[in-house]
């Protein structure tokens, strides 16, 4: 299943039906997904998520920030259904970065494209329309201020709501070029055991 590569942070979704839902659309995202890079150019994303499956890869690690800010009282006053609403969107806001089909470069309508996707299939998920809209709402302002289209037409919200800023932080961090995560077998290696990673390495 292509919802495999995603376990660990699917993992961290408490509610089962928000779960299912992320898995069920996971496995509804076109192929090119889970092979292509965060970013087509190479220009404006760390190394890590460059090259084949480079996109999942930033996925993860903004998930990962999210968890780490979940852990900072300031990030911390959503309640429980919220933080998994929050764990879905992240996890699912590039799922059509490149378009419906793949067009070979980043397609500056993924958002909407992703969000209305969530509404459209409602029928096939176990949330309620209420939480697929709010997930929809938190994909469609992850870009911040990079929402406009090639014209410079406005065509994406501007996050300014606490949730949907936290969604677009966690996007926009994981998103820097200085950025440097280690990763083992496409999951990310801890501090605690980067040791054991390299002296397999040298091996």
């Amino acid at each position: 299943m292509k919802k495999d590569c995603f376990n660990v942070e699917l993992e961290k979704i408490k509610n089962e039906d928000v779960r299912q839902s992320t898995e069920i659309i996971l496995n509804l995202l076109p192929d090119y997904f889970y092979n292509m890079p965060a970013s087509t150019s190479g220009k404006y994303h760390p190394e890590f998520s460059l090259g084949d499956g480079g996109l999942v890869r930033h996925v993860k690690v903004a998930s990962r920030i999210c968890e780490e800010l979940f852990k900072d009282e300031v990030f911390s006053n959503f309640d429980d259904h919220k933080k998994d609403l929050i764990r879905m969107a992240i996890i699912l806001h590039d799922g059509f970065k490149s378009g419906i089909t793949y067009s070979g470069h980043t397609c500056s309508e993924h958002p909407t494209l992703m969000s209305n996707y969530i509404v459209e299939n409602i029928n096939l998920l176990s949330i309620s329309l209420e939480d697929a809209k709010c997930v929809a709402r938190l994909i469609a302002s992850h870009m911040g201020p990079w929402n406009k289209d090639k014209n410079g037409n406005v065509i994406l919200p501007v996050p300014s709501l606490d949730d949907e800023l936290l969604v677009h932080l966690c996007d926009y961090i994981a998103s820097r070029n200085f950025l440097n995560v280690a990763f083992e077998n496409n999951e990310i290696v801890d501090s605690v055991n980067r040791e054991n990673v390299k002296v397999k390495k040298k091996k």
